[in-house]
C-alpha cells in the first residue's frame, strides 16, 4: 500500500519518504508493459503488482545486485517516458567485450614472445628515457601479427594537455586545445548530459591529436578544501562524483579509452609520493572506492590509475588488497569486477624517479605484479623485459592480456588502426600538425560555464544587484595582478615574454582562468579565449562603456563595478609551484586581495565580486557595510569563461550552478583541520564536508556555514509540491523513481537542480561502522519556464544504500529498517521536510 501526505510551504520545499527496506525479487520492465504516452502503467515485481501515478515510474534492476553482466545489452535498466539521466543507456555503458576481441587477444598473446608480452606492461625502456618523452609506451613488432601500437597518454580532465611532449607530432606544432571549465566547476552544473558531451569533445580531440588514452576522469574526493588539486575533482560527495565521472567516461570512450584516477584515498599534494592514508575498511570501500566502482560498473571504464600514496602502510601500486581484491575481485565477493588494466601514476612505484639496483627492481616488480599492477609508467624502472622474464609468466600473460584487450576494444591495437573508435571531427592541420578543434567545442565550453557558475549572494531582500540593468551605463572591471613562478612545466601561453617557468603576472581582470599548470594544464589559443573584461565588454552592448584596470581607484567613476579575485597557478594546484602552491593552509585569498575588494566596496557602488578558485575561500567582504554587492563563484571557467560571465551578469543567461561542496567559515573548518602527509600516517575519517556538519548538528553542536552543500541562487524562484511515490515493492537490484513537481514562481525562465538525500535506519544490532545522518543518492536538473510546472524524476537505486560490514573479509549489506528520503534545493533545505509521502518495501 502506498501512503502519502503532503504539506507545502511556498518557496521552501523538500520531500520526505519513509522506506522499509528488505530483499524482494525484481526484473527489468519489458517494452510491452511501458506506456509511451506517460500515462498509468504497472509491472510485476516479486509476484505483486506495483503501480505508478500519471507522472510516476518504476525502474527495475538487472537482477544481479546492480552489477553489470557482460552478456546483457548496454540498457541495464528499463526507462519510462519520464526518462532519467541517472540510469539510462545513454549515460551508462557497462563493460562489454565481444568474443571476436577475446579471440584476437588470445591469438596475439600466443604469437608474442615473453619479451614482447612484457613490453605491453611498461613505458620507455631504461637507457632511453628522458623528460620530453613521458607519455607513451612503445610499439611492438610481433611476428605473424604486425606492429602492436603502444599507448599514447594525455591528461584530459579539463581539455587535452598538448603542452607536454609528444613525439608523433612535429615539435613546431601548436599545442592549443579546447580548455573546458575545471571539474570542480563543472560539477556545479549537476548535468550528466552536459558532462557526457564534454567527455565526447575531449575524446574527439584526443583521437585527432594522435593519442589513445585519456588520463581522466579524476574520481578523488575533496576531503578538505585545502587540497591543491580540488579543482580536478567533482566535489565532496561520492555519489555526485561517481555519476559525473561515469557520464564523462561514457563520452570519452566513444572515441578513446578513459583512465580513472587516482586509486585510492589520494587527496594530499605535498608529500604525495610517500604519504600514508590510514582508513578503515568501511571508509576505504564506501568513501574512497565506491566512485571507482561506479565508473567501472556503470561506465565500463577501461583503465584505472594507481595513486602515489600508501594506503594503510602499503604503496597503492603494490597493494594486493586495493588492486586485486577490491578492483579486480569478483562482485559476489565484494570486489568491483574490473576487467580493464591498472597503470601506475607517473613514477608512483617505490623509488620515484631513481633507477633502482637490480635486486630492488626485481623485488618491487614481483610485488606489484602479484598485487595486480599491469603497467608501469613512464619508464620501465621495474617492469623491464629482463626482470619480467623471471617473473610468474601466468601473471605476465594476464597483465599483457588486459592491456591488449583494451587496445582491441578501442580499435587502436595495430599501427594501421585509427586513433579512436570513430573518425574525429577535430583535425590536424598545417605542416606542424596542429590541432584544429571542432568549432562546436568552444560553444560547449561556454555552455558548461554558463550552467556551472554559482551565484552565492545577490544584494539584500528586495534589492538585488544582478542582473545589471540599463541604468548602469559605465561598468568597471578591476582586479589585482599577482606574480607567480613554477618549479616545472611551462607558464600560461598568455604570459608573453617570460621565462619558461616565470615569474609570470596573472591579471585577474583580463586573463583567462584555466586553473593550475600541473599535469592537467591546458593551453587555449589566446586569440580565441575570453577573459572577464572581454566577456563583459562583449555582453554589455553598444549602449554601455566597459573599462578595466588593476586598482580600485580606477573604478571611482563607474555606475557598477565587477571585481575579480582568486588564485593563480602559484597559489593552488599540483605541486609545480614555487612558494605557497600545492595544498593550501588557509581559506584566505592571497595577501592584499581582501583589502582590494574592501577598497572597491568603499566606493559605495553596486559591486559584483567574482571569485576564481578550485574550491571554497573566505569571503570576509560579505560583512562590509556596503550591502549593495553580489558574489559569484566562477571557479576556473575555461577559454570562454569570461563570455559566460558577461551573459550571466547582464541577465542574457540565468544562473543555475549549485555548489558541489559545503562552504564553512574558517573557524568551522578549523575544527577538523587539514592533515597533510605525515610519517605516522594521515587518518582518513569517514566524516567530512556536509556529512561531518550533519554529524555535528545531530550531536547538538552549532555549525557555522556560509552556504550549505548544493547552494546556488538564480534569477528564478522555485517551489516543490505533489510528491508521487511510484511503487509498492522494489528489489535489491531495483531502481525506483520519486517524482516531485517544481513550479517556477518567478517571471524568469530558469533551470533548477533538485537533490535527494537518504537517511538510513539506526545501525542494526551487532553491526559495526559509522552511519551518516544523510547522503546524496539522486539529483535532477530541470528547465522550467516562468509560471510553469515540470515534474522532476529522482531515481533511487537500492544498491546505492549498501554499507560495508566488517574488515577486509567483510561484505556489503543493506540495513533493514526505515529509510527517510529528503528532496530539496540544497542539503540544508532538504533537511526540513515540507512535502511528505511514504512507501514500504516488504521483507523476505
Amino acid at each position: 500500500m502506498i501512503q502519502s501526505a503532503s504539506v507545502a510551504r511556498p518557496g521552501f520545499a523538500s520531500v520526505l519518504v519513509l522506506v522499509l527496506l528488505a530483499a524482494c525479487g525484481g526484473r527489468s520492465l519489458p517494452d510491452s508493459q511501458r506506456n509511451g504516452s506517460g500515462g498509468n502503467w504497472s509491472t510485476t515485481v516479486a509476484g505483486s503488482t506495483a503501480g505508478a501515478g500519471s507522472n510516476g515510474s518504476l525502474v527495475a534492476g538487472s537482477g544481479n545486485g546492480g552489477a553489470p553482466n557482460p552478456s546483457e545489452s548496454p540498457a541495464q535498466f528499463a526507462c519510462t517516458a519520464v526518462s532519467s539521466q541517472q540510469f539510462d543507456a545513454a549515460h551508462m555503458q557497462p563493460y562489454v567485450v565481444s568474443p571476436e576481441i577475446e579471440s584476437a587477444v588470445d591469438a596475439t598473446l600466443d604469437a608474442m614472445s615473453a619479451s614482447e608480452r612484457a613490453l605491453q606492461m611498461g613505458g620507455i625502456p631504461v637507457g632511453t628515457m628522458n623528460y620530453f618523452d613521458l607519455n607513451r609506451s612503445p610499439d611492438v613488432e610481433v611476428a605473424g601479427v604486425g606492429t602492436i601500437r603502444g599507448y599514447w597518454y594525455r591528461d584530459a580532465g579539463r581539455g587535452v594537455n598538448l603542452d607536454a611532449g609528444q613525439l608523433n607530432r612535429p615539435s613546431d606544432s601548436k599545442d592549443y586545445s579546447t580548455a573546458f571549465p575545471a571539474e570542480s566547476l563543472r560539477a556545479a552544473s549537476w548535468d550528466l548530459e552536459l558532462e557526457k558531451r564534454v567527455g565526447e569533445a575531449i575524446g574527439d580531440e584526443l583521437a585527432a591529436s594522435r593519442n589513445n588514452v585519456a588520463l581522466a576522469p579524476t574520481l578523488d574526493i575533496v576531503r578538505h578544501p585545502y587540497w591543491g588539486r580540488a579543482m580536478e575533482a567533482y566535489g565532496e560527495d561520492v555519489y555526485l562524483i561517481g555519476r559525473m565521472a561515469s557520464a564523462f567516461t561514457v563520452g570519452v570512450q566513444e572515441s578513446v579509452m578513459a583512465c580513472a584516477k587516482h586509486f585510492a584515498a589520494y587527496n594530499i599534494e605535498k608529500g604525495r609520493s610517500w604519504g600514508n592514508a590510514i582508513a578503515n575498511e568501511q571508509t576505504l570501500r564506501e568513501i574512497y572506492g565506491r566512485e571507482f566502482e561506479m565508473a567501472i560498473q556503470d561506465a565500463g571504464v577501461g583503465c584505472v590509475m594507481a595513486a602515489y600514496n600508501q594506503v594503510n602502510g602499503v604503496k597503492s601500486t603494490q597493494s594486493q588488497h586495493l588492486l586485486r581484491d577490491m578492483l579486480k575481485g569478483p562482485v559476489e565477493q565484494g570486489g568491483f569486477g574490473f576487467q580493464g588494466l591498472v597503470i601506475s601514476d607517473w613514477w608512483a612505484m617505490p623509488g620515484d624517479q631513481v633507477v633502482p639496483d637490480p635486486a630492488t627492481a626485481e623485488s618491487v616488480a614481483n610485488e606489484a605484479l602479484h598485487a595486480g599492477l599491469d603497467v608501469e609508467v613512464p619508464w620501465n624502472l621495474h617492469y623491464s623485459p629482463e626482470i619480467l622474464a623471471r617473473a610468474d609468466q601466468a601473471l605476465v600473460r594476464e597483465a599483457a592480456g588486459r592491456v591488449l584487450r583494451q587496445k582491441f576494444r578501442f580499435k587502436t591495437a595495430r599501427s594501421s588502426d585509427a586513433w579512436g573508435v570513430k573518425p574525429p571531427q577535430s583535425t590536424l592541420t598545417g605542416p606542424g600538425g596542429s590541432l584544429t578543434a571542432n568549432p562546436s567545442h568552444e560553444d560547449l565550453s561556454e555552455e558548461a560555464a554558463l550552467k556551472s557558475v554559482v551565484l552565492l549572494s545577490n544584494g539584500t531582500a528586495g534589492k538585488p544587484v544582478l542582473p545589471l540593468t540599463d541604468a548602469e551605463k559605465n561598468i568597471a572591471v578591476v582586479g589585482p595582478g599577482e606574480s607567480f613562478s613554477l618549479v616545472s612545466c611551462s607558464v600560461p601561453k598568455s604570459c608573453v615574454g617570460t621565462e619558461q617557468r616565470g615569474p609570470c603576472t596573472y591579471q585577474f581582470a583580463t586573463d583567462v582562468a584555466l586553473g593550475d599548470r600541473g599535469s592537467a594544464r591546458v593551453n587555449a589559443d589566446p586569440q580565441r579565449s575570453v577573459g572577464p573584461f572581454a566577456g563583459i565588454q562583449l555582453a554589455a552592448g553598444s549602449s554601455r562603456t566597459v573599462t578595466s584596470g588593476d586598482a580600485p581607484e580606477l573604478a571611482a567613476a563607474a555606475d557598477a563595478i565587477v571585481v575579480v579575485v582568486g588564485y593563480t597557478p602559484g597559489d593552488e594546484g599540483e605541486e609545480y609551484a614555487i612558494g605557497p602552491g600545492g595544498d593550501r593552509s588557509t581559506l584566505d585569498l592571497p595577501p592584499g586581495q581582501n583589502d582590494f575588494v574592501n577598497r572597491v566596496l568603499d566606493l559605495g557602488k553596486p559591486t559584483v565580486i567574482v571569485v576564481e578558485s578550485g574550491s571554497i575561500v573566505n569571503l570576509p567582504f560579505l560583512a562590509h557595510p556596503n550591502r549593495n554587492q553580489a558574489t559569484i563563484w566562477a571557479g576556473y571557467g575555461g577559454l570562454r569563461g569570461g563570455a559566460a560571465l558577461g551573459k550571466l551578469i547582464f541577465g542574457a543567461a540565468n544562473f543555475s550552478g549549485k555548489m558541489p561542496m559545503a562552504w564553512p567559515t574558517q573557524a568551522e573548518l578549523d575544527r577538523a583541520p587539514f592533515k597533510g602527509s605525515d610519517e605516522a600516517g594521515t587518518p582518513m575519517g569517514y566524516f567530512f564536508g556536509y556529512r561531518e556538519y550533519d554529524r555535528r548538528q545531530a550531536a547538538g553542536i552549532t555549525v557555522n556555514l556560509l552556504f550549505p552543500f548544493g547552494h546556488g541562487l538564480s534569477y528564478s524562484t522555485f517551489a516543490y509540491s505533489n510528491l508521487v511515490v511510484p511503487c509498492q515493492t522494489a528489489s535489491k537490484g531495483a531502481v525506483f523513481a520519486v517524482t516531485v513537481d517544481i513550479r517556477n514562481t518567478s517571471a524568469v525562465d530558469g533551470d533548477e537542480v533538485a537533490m535527494l538525500f537518504v537517511q538510513g535506519p539506526s545501525k542494526p544490532a551487532g553491526s559495526t561502522g559509522d552511519r551518516p545522518v544523510k547522503e546524496l543518492k539522486s539529483f535532477a536538473r530541470v528547465s522550467v519556464k516562468a509560471g510553469q510546472t515540470v515534474t522532476a524524476q529522482l531515481p533511487v537505486r537500492i544498491r546505492d544504500l549498501r554499507r560495508w560490514e566488517g574488515d577486509a573479509s567483510g561484505r556489503w549489506q543493506i540495513d533493514s529498517g526505515v529509510y527517510t528520503v529528503l528532496v530539496g534545493k540544497n542539503a540544508e533545505d532538504a533537511s526540513t521536510a515540507a512535502v511528505a509521502g511514504t512507501f514500504t518495501v516488504q521483507g523476505d
